[in-house]
């Protein structure tokens, strides 16, 4: 079964595990500027967004550390059985 990753902004609590793991995967560096991903606080409200660069190689590590759920792996919809 193909895998595909779920982002849910609304459960992200901002701790940036996802990105600090990201940057420790491909890059070997605890450095949040070096992360296929991106948390932003949105100051109106408070929440956060999340966004991948176009060069995130969809290794769906961020998900695995999320302590939050606001990142998961998911069967991809319509794959194939």
């Amino acid at each position: 079964m193909a895998k595909e990753l779920a982002v849910n902004p609304g459960k992200c609590i901002g701790c940036c595990t996802c990105a600090l793991t990201c940057a420790i995967t491909h890059h070997g560096e605890f450095d949040l500027t070096k992360a296929f991903i991106c948390i932003t606080r949105h100051e109106f409200d408070g929440t956060f967004a999340i966004t991948f660069s176009s060069s995130c190689r969809g290794c769906k590590r961020c998900a695995q550390a999320c302590p939050a759920g606001a990142l998961r792996v998911v069967e991809a919809a319509g794959a194939a059985e």
